[in-house]
């Protein structure tokens, strides 16, 4: 599949009509028909069937259609990149993060960063926490922030801070009279678990091996601002690191810290490429005066 095609098969998915994605793309209609055609033949199954006049994706294609999409975005910035050296002559720099930092500190370490690097490109993303340092390690990115079990060596250059886990809950619970929260004070069925964070749940499990053995009724969600989202919405009261309530309004929660103490830290993820250059590292100390 050349990078047309896939830009055709990606439009005509997204807009579910021939008709309409030959005109996003400025191409006539038979060039849009020919181009499906050929993608078709080339992968040796069909791509769509027609629903009620609309394109619809078959099951292939609706899987193809995800990863054709992360190729696509990629191609665009590499595009972009090219564009940027060509007229600047400088590098660009690919950071990510975690929802909670890449919504509220990054910007503010971008405009530092600025400063030092006005004419250097950047890419800002925020990606789940499991997903940051493979998606470094593949390239995809230059440096990440992510929030790692423990505070590792005070004098590690890739430590950005260090904090713990906390338990939120609603500042109207029983439980929020108390200078910190353990884990028999919570009601198994009103705690709100976070799935997708494998390290995190696993150095709680370590702690408490009853974590890992969740109620039938318990709530659980793959995203740490959800699941803080549903303790302002009185379903329970939830654990996760305090990193995750930055810049949150935490008007009607209590935050307490949860015991036994559980360590995390924020660490940056770097490519060998970025290790040690001054982009990342100026990036890095940006990250680090925001949050000491």
């Amino acid at each position: 599949m050349t990078p047309k095609q896939m830009e055709v098969f990606i439009h005509v998915v997204q807009s579910g009509s021939v008709t309409a994605a030959a005109q996003q793309l400025a191409m006539s209609q038979p060039s849009v028909s020919k181009s499906l055609a050929l993608t078709e033949q080339q992968m040796g199954f069909s791509l769509f069937d027609r629903y009620n006049g609309k394109m619809q994706p078959t099951a292939e294609a609706a899987q193809l259609y995800e990863e054709a999409l992360r190729v696509h975005q990629d191609r665009m910035r590499f595009d972009r990149f090219v564009e940027h050296l060509r007229r600047y002559r400088v590098g660009q720099l690919r950071v990510c993060a975690t929802p909670a930092l890449a919504l509220n500190l990054l910007p503010q370490a971008l405009a530092r960063f600025r400063e030092a690097f006005p004419d250097f490109g950047v890419v800002v993303d925020m990606c789940v926490n499991h997903e940051i340092e493979q998606a470094v390690e593949e390239g995809r990115y230059d440096l990440g922030f992510v929030v790692k079990p423990g505070h590792g060596a005070p004098d590690d250059p890739l430590r950005v801070s260090a904090g713990e886990m906390v338990c939120v809950l609603p500042e109207r619970h029983p439980l929020a009279q108390q200078a910190e929260v353990n884990w028999q004070d919570i009601a198994p069925h009103e705690l709100i678990f976070i799935t997708t964070d494998t390290r995190l749940v696993a150095m709680i499990a370590e702690v408490v091996p009853e974590f890992r053995q969740r109620q039938v009724a318990a709530v659980e969600t793959n995203r740490y601002s959800m699941a803080i989202n549903l303790v302002k919405h009185g379903s329970g009261v939830t654990i996760v690191d305090r990193f995750s309530l930055l810049e949150i309004d935490t008007r009607g929660l209590a935050v307490r810290p949860f015991r036994p103490s559980l360590e995390v830290s924020v660490m940056a993820a770097v490519t060998a490429r970025s290790l040690g250059s001054r982009p990342a590292e100026e990036f890095i100390a940006a990250m680090k005066g925001l949050m000491n």
